[in-house]
């Protein structure tokens, strides 16, 4: 039965009983790969995985991701020189993994039924994180977006669309609100813009960290990233454009242009794009089966079903 990138299983089940599915491949085990413009995909050297948050280091070295393990999350980290990784964590839930801008530091969201964490420290085989802060998890936990210098962090809270900016560095942390109806925020490299995904799927730049002028990218698109001080990248479907825009403003500078497309792109829990610190992108591409060329029915497959759980509890 063929399985989507999210996780949604493609069937269904009719009133009578019967039941009819999309055979094929599970779309959410893919490799990470890179990609430039114009250019075609080169998958990354590790194996494939479910891999469902990640990020790659500055100097390209290190790819740190989250995926299903055993027994809950695990955060395994990649040594992409040798091919050798380790897992750093384990937890209930593990969110976005973000390396420093020096690549020395990660940090990371982790969560159980009672409280979540934000975690920060150097991973290294047999090493432990510093806990930056520890709440209730009846309050809204804020998943990490952008990473920007020792003193700032953006995260969202996602049920809100609220983005937040805090200081890791700072104890007791305290969660600042930059902007509401917004999700996938991340900061120029100057640090005076912010870009960000609206609730409406608009692309917008506007001024950090108070802000501004709301100036539109894109009338639709996702998970904007700033390529350089003067280009944003967002995706729209399986494609991918770019937007030159004025560092000091955020004005647009002419209209949004094609960048690349793979129509293996696997839209991953998160972030389903991150930097490749190149010129490029990284994202999961899933199998080469994109889709399922034709559907299996089962007449009366409930009944069948309760008639084996039956027989096998007799």
């Amino acid at each position: 039965m063929r399985r989507e990138a999210l996780g949604e299983a493609q069937f269904d089940i009719a009133r009578n009983g019967t039941l009819v599915y999309a055979p094929g491949v599970d779309a959410a085990v893919g490799r990470l790969a890179g990609l430039k413009a114009g250019g075609v995909p080169e998958p990354l050297p590790m194996d494939a995985g479910d891999f469902q948050r990640y990020d790659l280091s500055p100097n390209r070295r290190y790819m740190a991701v989250s995926t299903p393990g055993a027994e809950g999350y695990e955060l395994r980290i990649h040594d992409l020189r040798d091919g050798q990784h380790f897992t750093w964590l384990r937890g209930e839930y593990i969110g976005q993994p973000l390396w420093s801008p020096d690549g020395e530091e990660l940090l990371i969201t982790m969560g159980d039924s009672t409280r979540w964490s934000i975690l920060g420290g150097s991973p290294g085989p047999g090493t432990r994180p510093d806990t930056v802060f520890r709440g209730e998890w009846d309050a809204l936990a804020p998943d990490l977006s952008n990473y920007h210098d020792a003193h700032t962090v953006i995260g969202r809270i996602y049920p809100a669309s609220v983005s937040v900016r805090f200081n890791p560095a700072v104890k007791p942390t305290q969660f600042d609100t930059v902007l509401t109806g917004s999700s996938f925020a991340s900061l120029s490299p100057s640090g005076r813009l912010i870009a960000y995904q609206t609730s409406e799927g608009q692309v917008i730049v506007t001024s950090f960290p108070v802000a501004g002028r709301r100036r539109q990218v894109a009338a639709g698109g996702a998970e904007p990233l700033w390529l350089t001080p003067t280009t944003v990248i967002y995706r729209s479907g399986v494609s991918w454009y770019t937007v030159r825009v004025d560092p000091d403003t955020g004005e647009p500078q002419g209209a949004p242009t094609f960048w690349a497309r793979d129509p293996r792109f696997s839209d991953t829990s998160g972030w389903s794009n991150r930097l490749g610190h190149d010129g490029g992108i990284i994202y999961l591409q899933g199998p080469e089966q994109t889709s399922a060329s034709y559907l299996r029915v089962i007449p009366n497959w409930v009944a069948q079903m309760k008639a084996a759980v039956d027989g096998a509890s007799r």
